[in-house]
């Protein structure tokens, strides 16, 4: 990545959270990127351009640099002597290009004030610390990432604590992101102030608000004004809550309308991943609907979109659902090795919500097979974690299926 500052400081950031300019936020992602080992930048060189009277913020990042990371930057005089210092850097890059990526971190404190690079940097970790199994590292980093950080980290650290059952927490942290998206004077239609709502509508949707979840995913949409490949990805993933909560709601039509068009939006320009996140929402569209087989075939879509991809908390999803499928169908014993693989890849993303999902398909998967001390064992443990939760229908659920097998 090549920076250049002569005069200006540049234009107004994308971002309403940390940035005084669009260069500095550009320059502050790249620098992030810089620090992370699965992403391609591997060097950022940066060129103050002589200028008699540059911008305040510009000759306070340069001092900045001076002072911290002397290597990272490079003073030209003028065109020609930028042309040589940039040929070099290329000829260096080239070389670097054949060897190995060895990730830098680097700590510069933006225009103003906030440690964005550090605050990002810990949202990341503490994302790969869940989904490497290490929740309890995860939650701290993500916790200490909201305090320093903006809206992203704010509504990562959300995320966290909604799937973990911190209901009331996490809609305090989703207005939190919401009250930083004002106060940074973002753009009322704006992709981030969307996300914000959206996070905040699924919340909501947890806690059985469902009317408050679908109003405020309605006015989500109507934010997004662009139409680029980010918009479009935020715009799928609100038509996926929409439809999840219009469902609830027994609004059918409406759900299978936001399903398809979330759909239509990946299958042109989407991942694998995203297109297997539609054809789950969809097969659960058909669960509710009662046709059994078009909801197989969609998971089964849905499974071999995914299977040659690392563990996520959509493979879980995927395994719930098809635990679920086949225990309708009357296939016990199929649906428990997906039940199973639900439970334990539900224990590794720190999902509380769904280990008491994979606990309650257990027990009645044993159940079915007539294993009632098993099913008991599983149905408990199902009524504690949604206590835990304060889930009460949840643990209504548990308590009902334990009188239904004669246990007290």
């Amino acid at each position: 990545m090549v920076v250049l500052f002569k005069e200006r400081w540049g234009s107004e950031p994308g971002s309403p959270w940390g940035y005084t300019s669009g260069t500095e936020e550009e320059l502050f992602t790249g620098l992030l990127e810089l620090g992370q080992s699965d992403q391609p930048m591997r060097d950022v060189w940066v060129s103050f351009m002589k200028h008699a009277t540059p911008e305040e913020r510009v000759k306070n990042l340069k001092q900045q640099m001076i002072n911290d990371h002397p290597m990272l930057f490079e003073n030209t005089a003028d065109l020609r002597e930028l042309k040589e210092k940039l040929a070099e850097r290329l000829t260096g890059w080239e070389e670097m290009a054949l060897a190995a990526k060895s990730p830098r971190h680097i700590d510069l404190i933006s225009s103003t004030g906030k440690e964005m690079l550090k605050a990002a940097r810990l949202r990341v970790v503490g994302e790969k610390l869940v989904e490497l199994g290490q929740p309890i590292p995860g939650r701290a980093s993500l916790q200490e990432a909201a305090a320093l950080g903006g809206p992203i980290e704010n509504l990562a650290f959300a995320q966290l604590l909604a799937r973990q059952g911190e209901l009331d927490e996490a809609l305090q942290v989703t207005q939190d992101a919401i009250d930083q998206c004002v106060e940074g004077a973002s753009p009322i239609f704006s992709s981030l102030m969307a996300e914000a709502l959206a996070a905040q509508a699924g919340v909501l949707r947890r806690q059985g608000k469902l009317n408050d979840a679908v109003g405020r995913l309605e006015s989500a949409l109507s934010l997004l004004a662009q139409d680029d490949d980010i918009t479009r990805r935020i715009r799928s993933r609100i038509l996926d809550d929409l439809g999840i909560a219009t469902q609830k709601l027994e609004r059918y039509d409406d759900a299978a309308v936001a399903f398809n068009e979330a759909l239509d939006i990946r299958e042109t320009s989407g991942t694998e991943r995203d297109v297997a996140q539609s054809l789950v929402n969809l097969a659960r569209l058909a669960v509710a609907n009662g046709d059994l087989s078009a909801a197989l075939d969609h998971a089964l879509a849905a499974e071999e979109k995914v299977k040659n991809s690392a563990p996520t908390a959509l493979h879980a999803n995927i395994a719930t659902l098809l635990a679920q499928v086949y225990l309708r169908d009357s296939k016990s014993e199929v649906a428990l090795k997906h039940a199973d693989r639900a439970l334990a890849l539900n224990r590794q993303f720190a999902n509380t919500r769904g280990v008491a999902i994979a606990h309650l398909l257990l027990a009645q998967c044993y159940r079915a097979d007539s294993q009632i001390g098993k099913a008991e064992e599983h149905a408990r443990k199902c009524k504690e974690v949604n206590e835990k939760m304060s889930n009460a229908d949840g643990a209504a659920r548990a308590e009902w299926l334990l009188q239904e097998m004669g246990v007290r």
